[in-house]
């Protein structure tokens, strides 16, 4: 099985909304380089890998937040509000192909220093961001600390949504991901009927329809014939430094949710 970015503007752009959301991201000056390659990413590893192949990246990864704090990773606005011109989500996803696997927090450090796409999607922005935070008078480690924090909880975020879809599409539920559905359009999975979005319980973000980032339900609301939304929302990690993952019980609970609206 295989789902290309062809696949998402059928499943999606068919609204005057979506349509201009499309139009807008496909000729954003920043966006020069993104587009052709986001264009052509086609996915298929989410939909080989097993429950216990994620299980094992998460058991072997790095701790992908090293050993700063939050109050540090948090410490410098200019940074936690940082989109580099690649989405992380497209990063990962393109790592993940070319690895053929979900790639453990080192693995996906060795692609953003050795591979030339890579290099250019997060490697040589971040250090340019990092380099221009510090010349504004931010202390070198503490704006090290917050790009670390930034991309690493980025990471542990792809991991849950890859974990998901394996676990949900094990239950019999055909979900297809994209990049670009994820970041043009909020939705991390989808089916036929229902758009789906996971995430940690976050109040500077977006908890249940509150926050700063605007939900997939707010820009697929003229689609017709319409599509269901269902959000699945973890507590916060009680554990620091472990990948926080959907429990077996919600898991379930969501997989009967949307097999009943298939």
């Amino acid at each position: 099985m295989e789902t290309t970015a062809d696949d998402v503007l059928l499943q999606f752009c068919r609204s005057p909304r979506t349509h201009n959301e499309y139009r807008q991201w496909e000729q954003d000056s920043r966006r020069r380089e993104v587009v052709p390659v986001v264009r052509g990413h086609v996915v298929r590893v989410v939909y080989e890998a097993t429950s216990a192949d994620v299980e094992r990246i998460c058991r072997r990864t790095e701790h992908a937040l090293g050993e700063v704090r939050r109050k540090d990773g948090e410490a410098v606005r200019s940074i936690v509000d940082w989109h580099p011109d690649f989405a992380f989500t497209q990063m990962f996803h393109i790592c993940m192909e070319r690895l053929g696997t979900p790639p453990t927090y080192q693995d996906f450090r060795s692609f953003a220093e050795n591979d030339r796409l890579g290099n250019r999607m997060i490697s040589t922005p971040a250090r340019a961001k990092v380099s221009e935070v510090i010349r504004s008078g931010v202390p070198e480690s503490l704006a090290k600390d917050a790009m670390r924090w930034r991309i690493g909880n980025a990471y542990y975020s792809f991991l849950r949504e890859i974990y998901s879809v394996v676990e949900l599409r094990k239950r019999g539920v055909p979900l297809q991901m994209h990049p670009l559905a994820d970041a043009l359009f909020r939705v991390d999975a989808w089916t036929r009927q229902v758009a789906l979005s996971l995430r940690v319980k976050n109040e500077k973000f977006r908890e249940g329809q509150r926050g700063r980032k605007r939900p997939a339900a707010d820009l697929l609301a003229d689609l017709r014939p319409p599509i269901e939304f269902t959000d699945v929302e973890l507590q916060p990690a009680a554990v620091y430094g472990r990948v926080h993952l959907p429990t077996q019980e919600q898991l379930d609970e969501t997989a009967v949710a949307l097999l009943s609206r298939e």
